[in-house]
């Protein structure tokens, strides 16, 4: 995704995906009807990962088509748009290291309410999302 850092409602986007807590992401059913789900996601200035279960639907349908929208939540009046579409991959466990310390780092208080670990979690969701962003739609 290129952030246009002459745009400030990009500028804006970019912070918030450091920040927030919640990425709602969309796939795409069988049928073709849209999947659409919050979830738990880091940004690394270049890519989204995502933690999921391994019988999730979101999953199913990536296996079938990788393409997807995430979208941030709005403000209360509704502005604040950030939608982005790109292309998801699900990683092998070997690359994931880096990532399980990171959603530590950000997840940690959640995780431990939830009465896991960063082990238990990873085991219960235990496919990694990767998505590459191709544009971004702010208003």
């Amino acid at each position: 995704m290129l952030i246009d850092r002459d745009n400030p409602k990009h500028m804006q986007v970019e912070q918030r995906l450091w920040n927030e807590q919640i990425l709602w992401i969309a796939s795409v059913r069988p049928e073709g009807r849209p999947h659409l789900v919050p979830v738990w996601y880091l940004w690394d200035g270049e890519a989204f990962y995502i933690f999921s279960q391994s019988k999730a639907q979101k999953i199913a349908n990536l296996r079938r088509n990788p393409r997807v929208t995430l979208a941030l939540n709005t403000s209360p009046e509704g502005e604040e748009v950030a939608i982005i579409e790109g292309q998801a991959k699900l990683l092998p466990r070997p690359e994931w290291p880096d990532i399980l310390q990171a959603y530590q780092d950000k997840y940690g208080d959640q995780i431990k309410a939830f009465g896991w670990t960063m082990e238990t979690m990873a085991a219960d969701y235990s496919l990694l999302i990767r998505v590459t962003p191709h544009k971004l739609l702010a208003w």
